[in-house]
């Protein structure tokens, strides 16, 4: 629940508020309330006019945020700002005399139907978008198991110094081979569920029995030729080499040790989920000789905004 309050031909700086507010001042005050806490945030538009929305079907209100900048919003994570100046970026909180559609918002042309009836246009503040990249490889591993879980760095976060087993530049939580020895990680785990708990990560091979499992040992099975060059035929999967079939592919089997000498890695190809915060920041809102300044107003956050799959092949 948001809360505005206001006097005529004054400006009261005002908080985000979980309350309506009941006092009055000299019999002057006007409340206005409105609810966009359940309401989803919406977008629509393209680069150089995108709207960012949010309605409230039943007090038929709307929040908008109207950007007319020509660069990527989602390109890099972190923070970004940009000015509200009335013009080709601004603010509206409006309310209207019927049902308010996303056709509304995303139209050229707006609908002659519902009327406005009440209208505040943003002139001055900042819209800050706050980007986060969320990585998949779809190894079966959790992202939270291939961070730095221990903060051996200090800083308290777990992705400034990820793991990265086999030091190709690709963190694990992003790396399909995440020991580099060319067998995916996601083939080297409790793949045919064999403790029964639907949970491949619980029990992971490891072909020699060392401790370590297989997805993160880059010799399974512990004769002195790494996985990865175990690859008789060279096409970057190991899996395919045998020698002694009621073993099965060399690379498990410690009685064949041949280095073929194997210096590539295989391709990796993982997405990119993006995922953006809008925060409105010391917006002014003006409608007529009311003027209202909100210090902070959450917008919401816009979840799988833009999604990319990536292709790449780490450098040996």
């Amino acid at each position: 629940m948001l809360t505005f309050k206001f006097q005529m031909k004054k400006i009261l700086f005002l908080f985000i508020a979980s309350f309506f507010l009941q006092s009055c001042d000299d019999g002057d005050i006007i409340i206005t309330t409105f609810n966009f806490d359940d309401a989803k945030l919406e977008v629509c538009g393209e680069l150089g006019d995108y709207v960012f929305y949010k309605v409230n079907p039943d007090a038929q209100e709307s929040l908008s945020l109207k950007l007319g900048v020509t660069d990527s919003l989602y390109k890099t994570a972190g923070t970004k700002s940009y000015n509200i100046n009335g013009t080709a970026n601004f603010v509206n909180y409006r309310t209207y005399d019927g049902t308010v559609g996303n056709d509304y918002f995303c139209r050229s042309v707006p609908p002659t139907s519902p009327n406005v009836t009440v209208n505040y246009t943003g002139s001055d503040g900042t819209a800050e978008f706050t980007t986060v990249f969320e990585f998949d490889d779809n190894d079966g591993v959790p992202i939270s198991k291939e961070l730095d879980i221990d903060d051996e760095d200090g800083d308290d976060n777990p992705y400034t110094n990820p793991l990265d087993t086999d030091g190709d530049g690709l963190p694990n939580f992003y790396d399909v081979d995440d020991d580099g020895d060319n067998v995916p990680t996601a083939l080297e785990l409790d793949i045919q569920n064999l403790d029964g708990d639907n949970d491949p990560l619980t029990n992971p091979l490891d072909t020699d029995k060392d401790g370590i499992p297989d997805y993160l040992d880059d010799d399974d099975d512990n004769d002195g030729v790494l996985t990865r060059d175990e690859d008789e035929n060279m096409d970057l999967d190991p899996r395919n080499d045998v020698t002694d079939p009621s073993i099965g592919a060399d690379y498990l089997n410690d009685s064949v040790a041949i280095d073929y000498g194997v210096n590539l890695y295989r391709e990796h190809k993982y997405t990119i989920s993006k995922s953006v915060e809008i925060v409105l920041k010391n917006v002014v809102l003006i409608s007529g000789e009311e003027t209202l300044i909100q210090e902070s107003l959450d917008m919401g956050t816009l979840l799988d905004v833009e999604d990319i799959n990536k292709t790449t092949t780490p450098e040996f």
